[in-house]
Protein backbone atom coordinates (compact mmCIF):
# COMPACT_ATOMS: atom_id res chain seq x y z
CA UNK A 1 0.00 0.00 0.00
CA UNK A 2 1.30 3.41 -0.84
CA UNK A 3 0.95 6.50 1.27
CA UNK A 4 -1.45 8.05 -1.24
CA UNK A 5 -3.79 5.04 -1.08
CA UNK A 6 -3.74 5.21 2.71
CA UNK A 7 -4.62 8.95 2.68
CA UNK A 8 -7.49 8.36 0.22
CA UNK A 9 -8.83 5.49 2.37
CA UNK A 10 -8.71 7.63 5.53
CA UNK A 11 -10.42 10.52 3.70
CA UNK A 12 -13.21 8.24 2.44
CA UNK A 13 -13.63 6.79 5.93
CA UNK A 14 -13.85 10.35 7.33
CA UNK A 15 -16.57 11.30 4.82
CA UNK A 16 -18.58 8.21 5.73
CA UNK A 17 -18.26 9.05 9.45
CA UNK A 18 -19.44 12.63 8.78
CA UNK A 19 -22.70 11.17 7.49
CA UNK A 20 -23.12 8.61 10.27
CA UNK A 21 -22.20 10.66 13.36
CA UNK A 22 -25.27 12.99 13.21
CA UNK A 23 -27.53 9.95 12.91
CA UNK A 24 -25.87 8.37 15.92
CA UNK A 25 -26.15 11.57 18.00
CA UNK A 26 -29.81 11.98 17.01
CA UNK A 27 -30.46 8.39 18.05
CA UNK A 28 -28.81 8.93 21.44
CA UNK A 29 -30.90 12.09 22.05
CA UNK A 30 -34.08 10.33 20.96
CA UNK A 31 -33.44 7.34 23.23
CA UNK A 32 -32.64 9.59 26.17
CA UNK A 33 -35.78 11.65 25.59
CA UNK A 34 -37.98 8.56 25.24
CA UNK A 35 -36.55 7.11 28.45
CA UNK A 36 -37.25 10.33 30.31
CA UNK A 37 -40.79 10.60 28.89
CA UNK A 38 -41.43 7.07 30.11
CA UNK A 39 -40.05 7.90 33.57
CA UNK A 40 -42.10 11.09 33.86
CA UNK A 41 -45.33 9.37 32.80
CA UNK A 42 -44.70 6.39 35.07
CA UNK A 43 -44.09 8.68 38.06
CA UNK A 44 -47.28 10.63 37.32
CA UNK A 45 -49.45 7.50 36.98
CA UNK A 46 -47.87 5.98 40.09
CA UNK A 47 -48.59 9.06 42.22
CA UNK A 48 -52.16 9.26 40.92
CA UNK A 49 -52.71 5.59 41.82
CA UNK A 50 -51.33 6.21 45.33
CA UNK A 51 -53.69 9.15 45.83
CA UNK A 52 -56.72 7.36 44.35
CA UNK A 53 -56.24 4.47 46.79
CA UNK A 54 -56.28 6.67 49.89
CA UNK A 55 -59.42 6.96 52.02
CA UNK A 56 -61.71 9.74 50.75
CA UNK A 57 -61.30 11.79 53.96
CA UNK A 58 -57.48 11.49 54.10
CA UNK A 59 -55.89 14.91 54.85
CA UNK A 60 -53.65 14.55 51.78
CA UNK A 61 -56.84 14.67 49.70
CA UNK A 62 -58.06 17.98 51.15
CA UNK A 63 -58.40 20.70 48.51
CA UNK A 64 -55.12 22.43 47.76
CA UNK A 65 -51.91 22.27 45.77
CA UNK A 66 -49.25 20.01 47.24
CA UNK A 67 -45.53 20.55 46.62
CA UNK A 68 -42.83 18.14 45.61
CA UNK A 69 -42.15 15.45 48.23
CA UNK A 70 -39.54 13.44 46.33
CA UNK A 71 -36.05 13.00 47.74
CA UNK A 72 -33.50 15.51 46.46
CA UNK A 73 -31.27 12.67 45.24
CA UNK A 74 -31.98 9.49 43.26
CA UNK A 75 -31.59 6.07 44.94
CA UNK A 76 -28.19 4.41 44.84
CA UNK A 77 -28.32 1.62 42.20
CA UNK A 78 -26.00 -0.59 44.25
CA UNK A 79 -28.10 -0.20 47.42
CA UNK A 80 -31.64 1.16 46.78
CA UNK A 81 -32.17 1.84 50.50
CA UNK A 82 -29.55 4.60 50.29
CA UNK A 83 -29.49 7.80 48.25
CA UNK A 84 -26.84 8.43 45.62
CA UNK A 85 -25.06 11.69 44.83
CA UNK A 86 -27.12 12.15 41.64
CA UNK A 87 -29.68 14.95 41.98
CA UNK A 88 -33.25 13.96 41.14
CA UNK A 89 -34.44 15.83 38.05
CA UNK A 90 -38.12 15.15 38.85
CA UNK A 91 -40.67 17.39 40.59
CA UNK A 92 -44.14 16.07 41.50
CA UNK A 93 -47.00 18.38 42.42
CA UNK A 94 -50.69 17.64 42.64
CA UNK A 95 -53.88 19.61 43.11
CA UNK A 96 -57.12 18.39 44.68
CA UNK A 97 -60.38 20.20 43.92
CA UNK A 98 -64.05 19.57 44.79
CA UNK A 99 -66.73 19.52 42.09
CA UNK A 100 -70.51 19.48 41.93
CA UNK A 101 -72.41 18.20 38.93
CA UNK A 102 -75.53 19.86 37.53
CA UNK A 103 -78.65 19.18 39.57
CA UNK A 104 -81.13 17.29 37.44
CA UNK A 105 -83.56 16.78 40.28
CA UNK A 106 -83.32 13.12 41.07
CA UNK A 107 -81.23 10.06 41.12
CA UNK A 108 -79.73 8.64 38.99
CA UNK A 109 -78.44 11.78 37.32
CA UNK A 110 -80.21 12.35 34.04
CA UNK A 111 -79.24 15.21 31.77
CA UNK A 112 -81.72 16.23 29.10
CA UNK A 113 -80.62 15.62 25.53
CA UNK A 114 -78.78 18.65 24.18
CA UNK A 115 -78.40 20.21 27.66
CA UNK A 116 -74.85 21.18 28.69
CA UNK A 117 -73.13 19.11 31.35
CA UNK A 118 -71.00 21.67 33.16
CA UNK A 119 -69.57 20.72 36.54
CA UNK A 120 -68.88 23.56 38.97
CA UNK A 121 -65.89 23.80 41.28
CA UNK A 122 -66.92 24.08 44.94
CA UNK A 123 -64.64 26.41 46.92
CA UNK A 124 -66.74 27.36 49.98
CA UNK A 125 -67.09 25.17 53.08
CA UNK A 126 -70.27 23.29 53.96
CA UNK A 127 -71.62 22.77 50.45
CA UNK A 128 -72.57 19.51 48.75
CA UNK A 129 -70.17 18.11 46.17
CA UNK A 130 -70.06 14.91 44.12
CA UNK A 131 -66.40 14.23 43.50
CA UNK A 132 -62.80 15.27 44.05
CA UNK A 133 -60.59 15.81 41.05
CA UNK A 134 -56.87 15.04 41.44
CA UNK A 135 -54.45 16.57 38.92
CA UNK A 136 -50.87 15.26 39.13
CA UNK A 137 -48.03 17.05 37.31
CA UNK A 138 -44.52 15.65 37.00
CA UNK A 139 -41.78 17.85 35.55
CA UNK A 140 -38.29 16.78 34.57
CA UNK A 141 -35.80 19.60 34.78
CA UNK A 142 -32.81 17.74 33.38
CA UNK A 143 -31.40 19.37 30.31
CA UNK A 144 -28.36 17.16 29.84
CA UNK A 145 -28.67 16.76 26.08
CA UNK A 146 -30.23 20.13 25.31
CA UNK A 147 -33.67 18.65 24.66
CA UNK A 148 -35.50 20.71 27.30
CA UNK A 149 -37.76 19.77 30.16
CA UNK A 150 -40.59 17.26 29.96
CA UNK A 151 -43.99 17.43 31.67
CA UNK A 152 -46.64 14.77 32.26
CA UNK A 153 -50.12 15.56 33.59
CA UNK A 154 -52.70 12.99 34.63
CA UNK A 155 -56.06 13.39 36.35
CA UNK A 156 -58.41 11.18 38.28
CA UNK A 157 -61.79 11.46 39.98
CA UNK A 158 -62.88 10.17 43.40
CA UNK A 159 -66.63 9.92 43.97
CA UNK A 160 -67.99 11.26 47.24
CA UNK A 161 -69.06 8.17 49.26
CA UNK A 162 -71.82 10.11 51.09
CA UNK A 163 -73.04 12.87 48.79
CA UNK A 164 -75.90 15.15 49.81
CA UNK A 165 -78.13 17.24 47.58
CA UNK A 166 -78.45 20.50 49.52
CA UNK A 167 -76.67 22.67 52.09
CA UNK A 168 -79.17 21.77 54.84
CA UNK A 169 -78.27 18.08 54.48
CA UNK A 170 -74.62 18.86 55.24
CA UNK A 171 -75.57 19.10 58.93
CA UNK A 172 -76.59 15.42 58.98
CA UNK A 173 -74.18 12.98 60.65
CA UNK A 174 -72.02 11.12 58.14
CA UNK A 175 -72.57 13.63 55.34
CA UNK A 176 -69.40 14.49 53.46
CA UNK A 177 -69.51 18.16 52.52
CA UNK A 178 -66.97 20.58 51.09
CA UNK A 179 -64.17 22.32 52.93
CA UNK A 180 -62.66 25.70 52.02
CA UNK A 181 -60.56 25.66 48.84
CA UNK A 182 -58.31 28.73 48.60
CA UNK A 183 -56.37 27.45 45.59
CA UNK A 184 -57.70 28.34 42.14
CA UNK A 185 -56.99 25.84 39.36
CA UNK A 186 -53.38 26.04 38.24
CA UNK A 187 -52.03 27.69 41.43
CA UNK A 188 -48.36 27.09 42.16
CA UNK A 189 -47.45 24.76 45.02
CA UNK A 190 -47.73 24.86 47.93
CA UNK A 191 -51.23 26.25 48.42
CA UNK A 192 -53.83 25.09 50.93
Amino acid sequence: MTLIELIVAVALFGFVLLGIVPLFLGSVKSNYSANEYTSVNTLARDRLEQLMNMPFQDPRLNPGVYANDLAAFLPDPTNPTLLSTVKSPFQITYQVTQWQIPDAGGSPLVIASGAPFTPAQVVAAGNPFRYKRIDVTVTSSSDTLGIGSRVARVSGLLNNPSPVNDVASCAQPGAVCSVVDNCPLGTAAPCS
